[in-house]
């Protein structure tokens, strides 16, 4: 299937992905709309997604919105924002069923439809609705106040805000309540004119389809209106460590929530050290085989879970536990030692086989589903790595324990976040 994968330039910065994919029973188009996290305009691009679905100038309400997809044969069609890196992505995405199962073509149809939705939104008196936007800035408000309730996913953010202080990734993808009240439906309509006027876009289809006619209906149907382009600068990887950085909140919790941030100074294109790095962490804090949860969670019974991750656009390798406060000291110096232990190499076959496979299974259920591979071309495209999942499945196979100790030869301690009762 990989093979079949076709990459097209439509010009003006906007790239067409077509990834064959004849199990599914649907076809998926997404849109991803790339900008640079900006603490200006970060909460009104989060505020757009959620609007544009609300209402175009043909179907102006969810009502009718929801009347055209049943035509469509129970079409579906979502908006979101998700940050990778330094980056923030816009998407819209519309599933469809695929037209072989059908009695009438409707992928032309979908295509004019998805396009009313995108590029030709509802405006009165040269904005967006003022019911929508305001629908819009309160759904808004509920989502950034209830990350306080996901305690594990708090710390996680807290831990990178107070890391990368003075750095792009410090900024939240959804945005800023204080924010809120500042966003107009006027300057938020100028705002989204000026995105899709210009910020690199990417369309990428999924499914089982006709290539030829995909292409012609996409190039035909989509009616972006372009200008300059912004330049997206590559998210920096290196940062030097000056003073490691421990931070304590309070909250009234249950159970503690420690994350430790590493910075791992390696660039994902550096393919002999980013697998070996996301390997070794695996070996690290990649599941019931790591050395983490055998040493740390099993045998000194100090956590309730331990993991560790990578994130790869800004090379931070990071550990995160929940445990009882007064096992904090414990848990933290015993981190450290599991660390010490991969850096030195002490890693059995076991150990790197088990975290070879749970990688290599990962990688393979991306296209389980519908969407894991788009969202897989998309990023390998914007990262400009454009491997496959068949080349990246082999590297990680060959990763060996000596390239593990390369890769995590430079890898400093720079925070320690723990939120406590």
């Amino acid at each position: 299937m990989e093979k079949d994968v076709k990459k097209i330039s439509l010009g003006q910065n906007i790239n067409l992905t077509l990834i064959p994919a004849s199990k599914f029973k649907s076809n998926l188009v997404s849109i991803y709309i790339q900008r640079l996290l900006d603490r200006e305009e970060v909460t009104k691009n989060a505020l757009l997604p959620t609007i544009i679905i609300s209402g175009c100038e043909k179907y102006q309400s969810s009502r009718e919105i929801s009347h055209k997809l049943d035509d469509l044969y129970g079409s579906s069609v979502m908006g979101d924002v998700s940050k990778r890196g330094e980056r923030q992505v816009i998407s819209f995405k519309i599933i469809s069923t695929n037209q072989k199962y059908l009695d009438e073509k409707i992928f032309k149809d979908v295509i004019e439809f998805f396009n009313e939705i995108v590029n030709k939104p509802l405006v009165i008196d040269n904005g967006f609705k003022k019911e929508y936007v305001d629908i819009e800035k309160r759904n808004l408000k509920d989502r950034i106040q209830a990350k306080i309730n996901d305690k594990g996913r708090y710390a996680l953010e807290r831990c990178f805000e107070e890391m990368c202080k003075d750095e792009r990734y410090s900024i939240s993808e959804y945005g800023y309540e204080e924010d809120l009240e500042k966003i107009n439906e006027k300057d938020l309509y100028e705002h989204y004119k000026k995105i899709i006027k210009t910020s690199p876009i990417d369309i990428v289809v999924e499914g089982d389809f006709d290539e030829k006619e995909v292409k012609e209906i996409i190039t035909k149907n989509f009616t972006f209106e372009r200008g300059e382009i912004i330049d997206i600068p590559r998210t920096t990887y290196e940062k030097k460590v000056e003073k490691v950085k421990t931070i304590e909140e309070k909250m009234d919790i249950t159970q503690g929530k420690l994350v430790i941030g590493y910075r791992a100074n390696i660039d994902y294109s550096d393919e002999n050290k980013y697998y070996p790095l996301i390997v070794g962490s695996n070996v690290l804090g990649g599941g019931p085989h790591s050395k983490m949860f055998v040493n740390i969670r099993e045998k000194e019974s100090l956590c309730y879970y331990i993991y560790s991750s990578v994130e790869k656009y800004k090379s931070i390798l990071f550990v995160s536990s929940g445990i009882e406060s007064q096992n904090y000291e414990k848990t933290v110096e015993l981190v450290g030692k599991q660390l010490d232990s991969v850096k030195k190499g002490e890693i059995s076959k076991e150990e790197i086989e088990n975290s070879k496979s749970a990688l290599i299974n990962s990688m393979k259920s991306l296209g389980d589903s519908i969407g894991g591979m788009s969202d897989f071309y998309f990023a390998q495209g914007m990262s400009k790595t454009n491997s496959t999942v068949e080349e990246i499945i082999n590297k990680v196979a060959s990763v060996e324990i000596e390239d593990i100790v390369k890769a995590f030869e430079n890898i400093e301690l720079d925070t320690i976040y723990f939120l406590r009762n």
